[in-house]
């Protein structure tokens, strides 16, 4: 009576996990031992790599054509390097061309895969650390303002600033040293709207911003003043194209 326990071997195919064809198995023995990929020892690497598929066969696993086609083609590049070059015999100064060269590129070009596929496994490993935060949606009670048709648009109001944060670049080098944070939008927001209603005339864009003023507040001020001007708090007008931006109070939550 047949064993129902016993497996049926002769069916089963196993697949080796350490190697994912030839060019792989061949870079695990040249670093296995310490050979120079670019000057490779065919009698050396061909002898192991044929013992390898040997013991596959012994152990009853299932050697693909790829694994066969690569022996062959080191037992052809073997061959070759066996034999003697009559054209060298004849002339010294010819440069012979290297049976092994296709093989080592091959290698490379395998080798660069492999180095890029473990890196990206690496990158994989660091995302699956991180949990991405969802989008939270806006508040129903939010105030959310535009811009007054009448006022001049923020793509001038980005260029006063690019203007403004060239000319500081030409009168003093820029240094910059880490520091933990100083300046806040809210109170930055308070500040800017407090000037320009306090203002006599209409404040100009320029006047935001002291000569001396740290990168951080500068930018701060900036952020403050976009949203001043989106919520209707302040309203910017602009008379002449590449003129000065003045800037005066407007309606408190406009919509």
């Amino acid at each position: 009576m047949k064993n129902e326990a016993t497996p049926n071997v002769k069916g089963l195919l196993f697949k080796v996990p350490d190697f994912e064809g030839p060019l792989d198995l061949l870079l695990h023995l040249i670093k296995k031992n310490q050979m120079d990929i670019y000057d490779i020892p065919m009698a050396e690497i061909t002898t192991q790599y044929i013992d390898y598929l040997h013991q596959l066969k012994e152990m009853q696993l299932d050697v693909a054509g790829e694994y066969l086609v690569t022996a062959s083609m080191l037992v052809n590049i073997k061959s070759k390097m066996l034999l003697p070059n009559e054209q060298a015999s004849l002339q010294t100064d010819v440069e012979i061309e290297d049976p092994r060269e296709g093989l080592v590129q091959q290698l490379l070009l395998h080798q660069t895969f492999q180095n890029a596929a473990q890196n990206m496994r690496g990158y994989a490993d660091e995302r699956m650390k991180l949990y991405p935060r969802e989008q939270a949606l806006v508040p129903a009670d939010a105030s959310l303002g535009k811009l007054d048709p009448d006022s001049c648009d923020i793509s001038a109001l980005q260029k006063a600033f690019a203007r403004l944060m060239l000319k500081r670049k030409v009168q003093k080098p820029v240094m910059r040293k880490i520091e933990s944070e100083r300046y806040f939008l809210k109170d930055q927001i308070s500040r800017v709207e407090k000037l320009v209603k306090q203002a006599k005339e209409p404040l100009e864009f320029d006047d935001l911003f002291a000569a001396n003023a740290a990168l951080e507040l500068v930018v701060t001020t900036f952020l403050a003043l976009l949203e001043l001007v989106k919520q209707g708090v302040i309203k910017a007008t602009q008379e002449d194209i590449l003129g000065p931006i003045k800037l005066v109070s407007g309606e408190v939550n406009a919509i």
